[in-house]
């Protein structure tokens, strides 16, 4: 058994994260290296085990990312975390209104196909407000990490900006969410490995916050409110796909009715090993490791 942790070609090598997972199984005794997913989807074999970690820019290329996993899928190799996870979790739409009957921030598609010019595209950002009953929008891809053309828009005021982006980049599928101003507070992510929560992290992303260094957070100390939300989506897991995920970050907002569940992330997670305290990082990875070598 080969252990492949797949990367892009930007950041082969270059992520602490990566690296702590490849040296614990090297450390094991197994084979394990960092390779790009297109290099692995070619050279691995049914008994190998790939690790999507940091494949990130995939959204950009999704097209091209789903043919490589499906490659993978009909190779039989084992992937982390598996198919059905990867492709139930890569558009955003889809997902959060799934999984809506938790406390999920409420998202809606942005029906832009259709029109053609700036001001039909300013009418369905106003209706889409109106829909979701305020003038604060974040809009953002169905497809998207890091960012990715997300905006924050008013829908009272003068939109241009907003506006030329998304006529600019009418070939992908927008969403609408409710701002929250408790943005600015950060964002709570938990992390879970095989339907374990083990540990959260207090994020301050940048992309509609000051971007500040993500801080530890003991699993005691996360708000029970957030826990519930956790048990809640591990039933979900179970009902839907027999199984939990092995690797698992939901982070969540603070709203007026609690926390809303933000996101999932289940492809390519960033699990902040390297801002969380030695000790929890060497049983993180421990554990992680070895629940893929049993």
């Amino acid at each position: 058994m080969k252990i492949y942790i797949a990367s892009s070609e930007k950041y082969l090598g270059k992520i602490q994260e990566d690296i702590y997972i490849r040296n614990a199984y090297r450390n094991a005794g197994l084979f394990s290296e960092i390779v790009t997913l297109k290099e692995i989807a070619n050279i691995s074999e049914p008994s190998d085990v790939v690790i999507l970690r940091s494949i990130w820019g995939y959204h950009i290329c999704y097209k091209e990312f789903i043919e490589e996993v499906s490659h993978l899928k009909k190779r039989r190799v084992k992937l982390v975390n598996d198919y059905n996870f990867i492709f139930w979790n890569i558009d955003k739409c889809k997902y959060l209104n799934e999984i809506n009957h938790m406390n999920v921030v409420p998202t809606v598609s942005l029906q832009l196909k259709s029109v053609d010019t700036m001001a039909e595209i300013s009418d369905v950002i106003s209706e889409t407000g109106r829909m979701l009953s305020t003038d604060m929008l974040v809009i953002k891809p169905c497809i998207s990490a890091s960012g990715y053309l997300t905006f924050k828009c008013d829908t009272s005021k003068n939109n241009e900006t907003v506006i030329v982006a998304l006529k600019n980049n009418k070939q992908l599928n927008f969403i609408a969410q409710p701002y929250r101003p408790a943005i600015s507070e950060g964002e709570i992510s938990v992390i879970m490995i095989n339907g374990v929560s083990l540990y959260g992290v207090k994020r301050f992303p940048g992309i509609l916050n000051d971007k500040l260094n993500p801080t530890y957070i003991k699993l005691a100390d996360v708000p029970g409110a957030i826990r519930r939300e956790i048990a809640a989506l591990k039933n979900f897991f179970l009902k839907k796909f027999g199984a939990w995920p092995n690797i698992c970050r939901v982070d969540f907002l603070k709203a007026e009715t609690g926390y809303e569940i933000l996101e999932v992330e289940l492809i390519d997670p960033d699990l902040f090993f390297r801002f969380i305290p030695e000790q929890i990082k060497k049983k993180v990875v421990s554990t992680f490791c070895k629940s893929l070598t049993i």
